[in-house]
């Protein structure tokens, strides 16, 4: 499994898209997003959030100059670019979300990719903006009340307060019985209950017979 997502911010009527290579789940869309308007109060010019989300490293910190784009949060696509991101989305596994942030429409959008086999009965599910940025304060006061501050200690503690830590166990596990039912041994099985109904069925026949 991997963690790659297509971000898709709506903002002043604009739409940019970036790329995260480990941007896959449903907390790091609202958490990057209130890092960025947290860094948009403090400084001097008034930059757009799309500019923000270009320059936020891992840490959620705001770097003038851009990292490496390993150390960079987002990388940006270009408008040419995003058409090959869909059809990527559309027909592969190799992107596991797409993620809306719509400013405007005060929307956050996640979509699981129902080509990921661990994804496929996850579907998509929205949030109010405002509701969803409001619980990762929460959740950091929270984890900061617990010691609890590696993101995937606190990405467990909100898959469980959200409900989504049930759904994805269901996909996992309607993942795993896929893979079972596809697996040599379940095909051993199947040829075996064939046989076991073949040697059946002429003894019912021959008991009919007697009758």
């Amino acid at each position: 499994m991997g963690n790659r997502a297509v971000y898709c911010l709506k903002e002043d009527g604009k739409e940019t898209y970036f790329y995260a290579h480990y941007g896959a789940n449903s907390l790091s869309p609202l958490l990057r997003l209130w890092q960025a308007m947290e860094i948009q109060k403090q400084l001097p010019e008034n930059q757009s959030l799309a500019h923000i989300f270009e320059h936020l490293d891992y840490e959620g910190g705001y770097q003038e100059e851009r990292l490496p784009d390993g150390d960079m949060f987002f990388a940006g696509i270009e408008p040419g670019e995003v058409g090959a991101y869909e059809g990527a989305y559309a027909k592969g596994k190799q992107l596991e979300m797409w993620i809306t942030l719509d400013v405007e429409e005060n929307q956050c959008i996640l979509e699981y990719n129902p080509n990921c086999p661990w994804y496929h009965t996850m579907g998509s599910y929205s949030i109010d903006l405002d509701k969803g940025v409001e619980n990762v304060k929460r959740l950091l006061e929270y984890g900061e009340k617990h010691g609890i501050t590696e993101f995937n200690e606190l990405l467990a503690v909100y898959h469980n307060s959200t409900g989504l830590a049930e759904k994805l166990e269901d996909a996992r596990a309607s993942m795993r019985l896929s893979e079972y039912l596809e697996s040599p041994q379940a095909e051993e099985q199947r040829r075996r209950y064939r046989e076991m109904l073949e040697r059946e069925e002429p003894e019912s026949g021959q008991e009919e017979m007697e009758r």
